[in-house]
């Protein structure tokens, strides 16, 4: 349910606990910008700026064309900003730093002072940096994966295997978790949910376009591949890979589409364990939770559970060896993608995921892989020492400060709103009062005692245990009291969310860097750059599916019957908008699936304005080098999500991203704000200016 600024795509598959390959910086940076006077020192880029384009025509053309005329994405990524990639490289690059003098204090038998986890973030990461010792583990990492596999020789144990594939990082047949009740935000229950996929959507099973016919065929031979590099036989590969692809065409059948998933109200079943047993009945449920390690736990809500049913079908007419089968290949895909097999599987896996679906040349050099990997099994104890460096008073503070403007501002707009009535008003200002801001890093860090991890592991063995670590944190959240100190991101992720089951907010010091933030910046390209970023966030508790969440994160209905008809009127005009943007050939974008998305870029946008304006305390727009503030600030906002994709990323993006590409991130609302064309001087005939503009907040 998070909502997040920018969605990371770190592989082809969400259902994989650690696959990190396809997401990290570039070995090689784009050509950077010199450095010029004037408003360069202000926090925009004079010469990222197209003056060819009138900005009233294509603004973010404008704002980012010489920017995009001389940037390059590197052979190692699949797409390059001028914001979370830049942030990205320069934070990898720390981060990198912090863990090789960890190493080279723990080598010299010095203190790793400050950081009480050291020792084990060497582990991990030195583990993965031994290149030598994983290539020459292969033939053991293997029998290590596979072990537990090939002793299932009936059905009944598919529940035993099935746990502990989940518990070390991999997602055969479907997900479990904890998740907050969504009509008791105090409580913690289970959370069953749809996977067991190995590309990245369902669409890419069921679609018939020659494009999704294409990768159907590839991910066969891929598939097939990798299961000859395991040792099996070329006419058995072929057939095992047949076989995979079979198995997840199914489930896809039975998958939610991705643009229903965004409906809360489509994700609450609470069946419990009785209800879930007598959903699915053949598979063991009682011996899959006791493998876990969390045998009574009983309060379980299913997201869909037709697809708890059809997995259910599955099984029972699936001849036992081919779910071996099925369930080798994911074992086998999770530990290439992790970088915890030999090179030949590592390169055969990013020739499909890497190369074929996202149009990336070059995997990503070693170090890169394992630093994300280190932040992503332990991010938190890495952090600690990212904080320290990288994060300062002034960020915090400044942040704290633009939040409680950007709230005041959305105070003000809720009470001008003559389409809401007094009652849907007051519940609306109740929630806005009650939302939780958290800002650079957590208050209480998480602690990793219970990490089993320690120098001369094998690669794998020390991912299986961060994997089954971070399992059991997480299960055992289920039936304790809510903790609403928890953060669901990294503090050096590059990132923001909004949940709206907490009604919280959260920026990371990841993100709080130039050019979302700089202390040096304007204060009208600040508001432009991270006062969108808060305003994104803050719209999202008010979009079409966070609107459904009341001040204490219950899924709620607390809209009278004629505002949510008025509001619905009103983001059917941005559904609209969307549809109508055609992105590749005849490939449109789904306004649907990125309505929350683009209502929450409009909300932003206008919100974090309004707060610019009134934190200059009743003071007109004034020239500042060679623009006004006003366009300063829209400067601020258009260059922070400067970018290029490559086309095969794009295809994904357009079926997998609730967010829509950058230029219609900039385009579309500012299309929409009469603010932008004042600013501006645009014409009522401009492109810039949309004849019917779309007004939700």
């Amino acid at each position: 349910m998070r909502r997040t600024l920018a969605f990371v795509l770190c592989s082809a598959t969400a259902a994989t606990g650690f696959v990190v390959a396809q997401a990290a910086p570039p070995a090689k940076k784009p050509a950077a910008a010199a450095p010029v006077a004037g408003p360069q020192s202000l926090g925009i880029d004079e010469t990222a700026i197209d003056k060819s384009v009138n900005p009233c025509d294509d603004f973010y053309q404008y704002a980012c064309g010489g920017w995009l005329k001389r940037t390059e994405i590197p052979a190692d990524r699949s797409n390059w900003m001028r914001s979370f990639s830049e942030i990205d490289e320069r934070n990898e690059t720390e981060l990198r730093k912090i863990l090789d003098g960890l190493v080279e204090a723990q080598k010299g038998g010095k203190s790793l002072g400050e950081d009480p986890y050291g020792d084990k973030l060497v582990a991990v990461y030195g583990a993965c940096m031994d290149e030598a010792k994983v290539e020459s583990g292969g033939a053991a990492a293997l029998k290590e994966l596979f072990a537990p596999i090939d002793g299932m020789q009936s059905l009944d144990a598919l529940g035993k295997v099935v746990a502990q594939l989940h518990a070390e990082g991999s997602a055969p047949l479907f997900r479990f978790g904890s998740q907050q009740d969504l009509k008791d935000a105090t409580q913690v229950i289970g959370g069953l949910m749809q996977g067991g996929l190995g590309l990245p959507d369902r669409d890419y099973y069921l679609k018939d376009d020659a494009k999704f016919k294409e990768y159907r065929t590839r991910y066969v031979e891929h598939v097939a591949k990798m299961f000859t590099l395991a040792g099996v036989a070329a006419a058995d590969a072929q057939k095992a890979a047949s076989t995979v692809m079979a198995l997840e065409t199914e489930l896809a059948k039975v998958s939610l589409p991705r643009v229903e998933l965004r409906d809360p109200k489509k994700l609450y079943h609470r069946l419990e364990l009785a209800g879930v047993e007598k959903t699915a009945p053949k598979f063991n449920w009682k011996a899959y939770l006791t493998a876990l390690g969390f045998p009574s736990i009983t309060q379980i809500n299913v997201f869909h559970p037709p697809f708890v049913a059809g997995v259910d079908q599955l099984i029972t007419k699936t001849p036992i060896a081919d779910l071996r089968t099925y369930l080798k290949w994911h074992r086998l895909h999770t530990a290439a993608a992790a970088s915890a097999l030999p090179k030949a599987f590592v390169d055969e896996n990013f020739a499909f995921f890497g190369k074929t679906l996202q149009g990336t040349a070059q995997i990503l050099p070693r170090w890169k892989r394992c630093v994300q990997l280190t932040d992503h099994l332990m991010g938190e104890a890495l952090a600690r020492p990212f904080v320290r460096l990288k994060f300062g008073a002034d960020a915090k503070a400044d942040t704290q400060a633009m939040v409680k403007n950007i709230e005041a501002a959305m105070e003000k707009n809720l009470a001008g709103l003559a389409w809401f009535d007094d009652a849907t008003r007051k519940q609306a200002y109740e929630k806005l009062h009650s939302i939780v801001n958290k800002i650079g890093y957590p208050d209480a860090w998480r602690k990793y005692d219970a990490l089993e991890v320690k120098p001369g592991m094998s690669f794998l063995s020390s991912v299986s245990a961060a994997s089954r670590f971070e399992t059991n944190r997480d299960l055992a959240k289920i039936g304790k009291p809510l903790d609403r100190g928890e953060w669901q991101m990294s503090p050096p992720t590059v990132n923001a969310y909004y949940e709206p089951s907490l009604n919280e907010m959260v920026f990371p010091a990841g993100i709080l860097q130039t050019p979302f933030y700089a202390k040096s910046a304007h204060p009208s390209v600040n508001y432009g750059a991270i006062g969108m970023v808060i305003g994104h966030e803050l719209t999202h508790g008010f979009d079409d599916e966070g609107r459904q969440f009341d001040a204490k994160g219950n899924l709620r209905d607390w809209w009278s019957p004629s505002v949510n008809g008025e509001f619905e009127k009103r983001t059917t005009c941005v559904k609209e908008q969307y549809d109508a943007y055609t992105v590749l050939d005849n490939v449109h974008l789904n306004g649907k699936l990125t309505l929350g998305e683009n209502i929450a870029d409009l909300g932003g946008i206008k919100l974090a304005y309004a707060a610019y304006v009134a934190s200059r305390g009743g003071k007109p727009a004034t020239k500042v080098g060679n623009f006004t503030d006003d366009q300063l600030f829209f400067l601020g906002t258009a260059q922070s999500w400067c970018g290029k994709r490559r086309e095969a990323l794009v295809r994904m993006r357009v079926v997998a991203d609730p967010h829509s590409p950058p230029e219609y991130r900039i385009n579309g609302p500012m299309s929409n704000l009469p603010e932008f064309g004042k600013a501006f001087s645009c014409k009522p005939t401009d492109k810039m200016v949309r004849k019917q503009q779309c007004v939700v907040w």
